[in-house]
């Protein structure tokens, strides 16, 4: 699947998201990082966030609300295309880091499987066009263990 395809997949798969309220971006308001992800997500539409604000909180999607995660994914994705920073930390997000580790897994699911099944099918294709253009073994691996954990089941 060529980029513009997997562009295309992922805002038809998120194209019905709605907005969060910019009270309703972070997850941790307390977090140091949360006045800055607010001021530079808060009130745009995801298309119009700049790769480089997608790059200055590359390491805080987990911070995002459920709401505000779903609906600024589609900025990560589509950064992760184009930035290796953004997409060594998306593959991390997008990973179920420790299994035997029952918290961070909850933690995984409760965000994640609030999405539809045409959105995680998004995430997944995205996934697998990671993991094909790696020429590393081990990058591949990783991009492997991302899908094997959670992404690999299509959608109905």
């Amino acid at each position: 699947m060529s980029d513009d395809a997997l562009r295309r997949r992922i805002e038809h798969a998120f194209s019905g998201v709605p907005r969060p309220e910019k009270e309703r971006i972070a997850y941790a308001r307390g977090a140091w990082e949360t006045p800055e992800l607010v001021r530079d997500f808060g009130g745009r539409h995801w298309k119009d966030v700049p790769i480089e604000k997608v790059r200055d909180h590359a390491a805080h999607l987990p911070l995002f609300s459920p709401e505000a995660l779903a609906y600024y994914l589609p900025a990560y994705l589509n950064a992760a295309l184009v930035d290796l920073d953004v997409r060594d930390f998306l593959l991390s997000a997008l990973t179920i880091s420790n299994e035997a580790q029952p918290d961070l897994r909850a933690f995984f699911l409760r965000r994640f499987d609030r999405l539809s099944p045409l959105q995680k099918d998004a995430i997944r294709m995205f996934l697998i066009r990671m993991r094909d253009a790696e020429a590393s073994p081990i990058a591949k691996r990783h991009w492997s263990q991302a899908l094997e954990t959670y992404w690999d089941v299509p959608a109905e």
